[in-house]
């Protein structure tokens, strides 16, 4: 399913959790994403890997982690918004959520 996996260190996601300033390019990295991929912004440290058909694929329990983080919301109102507002996209299938327990 996972054509390929950035590095998942735990520096690394404490970085880019932490920064999530300066989006990846995951194109420039050597990574194909398809035209019709949906990229969250800001939300890089919260990717796990991406398909073979060039559809990022997120962290459901990261992307809360990314904004409880970066933008000082509480665990409730993360996992609000993320509902709303990232889960609403969800049915076109230009990415993917995966539900894990980190």
């Amino acid at each position: 399913m996972f054509s390929s996996w950035p590095s998942l260190s735990l520096s690394y996601l404490f970085n880019k959790i932490m920064k999530d300033l300066e989006p990846i390019d995951w194109t420039e990295q050597g990574h194909y994403i398809s035209d019709d991929a949906i990229q969250l912004g800001g939300c890089d440290s919260a990717v796990l890997g991406i398909t073979d058909q060039g559809v990022l694929c997120y962290s459901y329990e990261l992307l809360i982690d990314v904004f409880v983080t970066r933008d000082g919301m509480q665990p409730e109102e993360a996992l609000e918004w993320v509902e709303f507002n990232i889960m609403g996209l969800h049915g076109n299938g230009a990415f993917h959520v995966v539900y894990t327990d980190i």
